[in-house]
């Protein structure tokens, strides 16, 4: 079946779509709640994404959406694994998808992409959006921080949503994924630029390096684009309201029906350290805690 799809895939994108709504990209450092903030997005507004078969799909992402959207509209349990949601019409970060267009461990910038590409992918997301009813479409991915400055202009309409989650709590949290992972020395998740020297240091001095590194990158890259374009968005306060936090959103979006009512409030988990190198992950990034992550540009979510 998967070629039959494809082939409709390139049938339907042999046709011209045009973008009707704003585009959102939903982005943060890693472990810093994006997918639940995803998952209610996708829950509670008619917004239009990739599902879950895209993942299998990756070349055909409308014909796989389309198909599994008739199976009735999303309503989530806001249960997830390290990014991974469960059920077939559960929004997908859509990695294999966004690797036909971009780099997926170093950053793109808009000059590495080809025009041609450019088009094709601004038409793939014009057809989901058709999928949808012309409804904004969300796509939630932290490698999205790779390629800010090229979906920027790919998508002039984009707006950039992102997720803030104290230091501390997302060292932790990738440091255990880390640990429980096949390979601890293996990098998990975003790469920073010099990634490599740092796999020479201690894993609790890596990850608070992967950690502070990454938040200055996409401070900077974020600083780049129209502050009007991004949007902050803070985790805590999220899990606390999260319909008031995304009022700002709304807004911006314009008329949006809703796929089912308001959830919540949810559980903001706070990792305690429970060994040595936990503990010294957190002295690592204690005084920069003290500067909390805040690029110079982006609208709060109480603004």
């Amino acid at each position: 079946m998967g070629w039959a799809r494809e082939a409709i895939e390139r049938l339907a994108l042999s046709l011209h779509w045009t973008l009707d709504r704003p585009v959102v990209f939903i982005l943060g450092l890693p472990r810093s709640g994006t997918t639940l903030v995803s998952q209610y997005i996708v829950h509670r507004l008619e917004v239009a994404y990739w599902t879950n078969g895209v993942g299998r799909h990756p070349r055909a992402p409308v014909v796989t959406t389309l198909l599994e959207k008739r199976r009735g509209p999303y309503l989530s349990d806001f249960r997830s694994r390290y990014g991974k949601v469960e059920g077939s019409t559960a929004p997908r970060e859509a990695g294999s998808l966004w690797g036909r267009f971009f780099d997926l461990e170093r950053p793109t910038h808009f000059d590495d992409v080809s025009s041609e590409a450019a088009e094709r992918l601004r038409n793939l997301v014009a057809a989901t959006q058709r999928v949808f009813g012309g409804a904004p479409f969300v796509n939630k991915n932290v490698k999205h921080m790779l390629r800010i400055d090229a979906l920027a202009r790919i998508f002039p309409e984009s707006l950039f949503l992102v997720v803030r989650r104290r230091m501390q709590d997302a060292g932790l949290s990738i440091l255990r994924a880390r640990l429980e992972a096949q390979d601890p020395t293996r990098w998990w998740s975003v790469r920073t630029p010099d990634w490599e020297e740092l796999m020479a240091l201690p894993l609790e001095e890596q990850v608070a390096a992967q950690v502070r590194g990454l938040r200055r990158q996409l401070g900077a890259d974020l600083d780049a684009i129209p502050r009007e374009r991004v949007l902050q968005l803070d985790y805590e306060r999220f899990c606390r309201q999260p319909d008031l936090c995304l009022g700002p959103l709304r807004r911006m979006l314009g008329a949006l029906g809703e796929r089912n009512g308001p959830a919540g409030p949810f559980a903001a988990v706070h990792h305690v350290p429970s060994d040595a190198r936990e503990r010294r992950l957190l002295a690592l990034l204690a005084e920069d805690e003290a500067r909390a992550f805040s690029p110079g540009t982006g609208r709060s979510e109480g603004s």
